[in-house]
């Protein structure tokens, strides 16, 4: 007999008639409502009093003021505060960005 298809996966749906979201945790049901459609931010900045849905985005907003950049490229080493700006640079050491932007040069 086949276990896998006794498994039953419960899941929490967004009350918001318009939201279709479902969640495997009522916490993470819970977090979704209350950031998305009640607009807590629970984290505030003590620096500019800007706030954040997550502990993390407010980690990553601080480094503006402090003016740390923690993510370093492993090919160039430049740096950033953000993994997401560290993430679309190293795109620009790729062979295919490479082609493109030769590419783009020699149409002008």
């Amino acid at each position: 007999m086949d276990r896998t298809s006794d498994l039953i996966i419960l899941l929490y749906c967004c009350p918001y008639k318009s939201c279709l979201k479902e969640y495997r945790s009522k916490f993470n049901l819970k977090r979704h409502v209350e950031f998305y459609h009640l607009g807590q931010k629970p984290y505030i900045c003590s620096a500019c009093d800007k706030s954040f849905v997550s502990k993390q985005n407010l980690i990553e907003h601080q480094y503006i003021h402090s003016g740390v950049k923690p993510y370093k490229c492993t090919v160039c080493e430049q740096k950033f505060r953000q993994v997401s700006l560290l993430t679309l640079h190293k795109r620009t050491h790729s062979y295919n960005y490479q082609e493109t932007l030769n590419y783009a040069i020699h149409l002008q």
